[in-house]
């Protein structure tokens, strides 16, 4: 028997197996999805509750006078994935309804960012020296599951 033909007898049975492998890889494995991130008024009282009292409740005063920029943009943010899904799914594809959907979400993430910019300025202001070094080396809490050891 040449190699051509070795080859060729157990190409189909090797194939098969590798798939039914994989398959079983995917099924007992399923993808984890992550959960969004939480709601800015949950990790503002997380971030509190890491300093001292005073710097705590100083952090959640500056925080309730700029809430409601970032809970708009929290909520915009988490719609997005979901417009941008109906905007390609629709029958007719509209490029300027989907250009709109992504520029909604780049203007979420300005009204995030200087709404965080400003709290963080202001309360960083006003805060103890002690409060000031703890906030700078908060870090977000790890998802489930993440490896330990040093941010990227």
């Amino acid at each position: 028997m040449d190699v051509k033909s070795a080859f060729r007898r157990w190409v189909l049975p090797l194939s098969l197996a590798l798939n039914v492998f994989l398959a079983t890889i995917v099924v007992m494995h399923p993808p984890h999805h992550r959960p969004g991130p939480a709601p800015p008024a949950m990790v503002a009282a997380h971030i509190a509750e890491t300093l001292p009292p005073a710097d705590g409740a100083i952090l959640l005063e500056v925080f309730t006078t700029h809430a409601a920029a970032f809970e708009r943009s929290h909520q915009l943010r988490h719609s997005i994935p979901a417009r941008v899904r109906a905007a390609l799914a629709s029958p007719r594809l509209d490029l300027d309804a989907l250009r709109a959907v992504f520029d909604e979400n780049r203007n979420a993430s300005l009204m995030m960012d200087d709404a965080l910019a400003a709290t963080l300025m202001e309360t960083a202001s006003r805060i103890s020296d002690e409060g000031r070094t703890r906030l700078a080396r908060w870090e977000p809490p790890r998802p489930p599951g993440a490896p330990p050891g040093p941010r990227p």
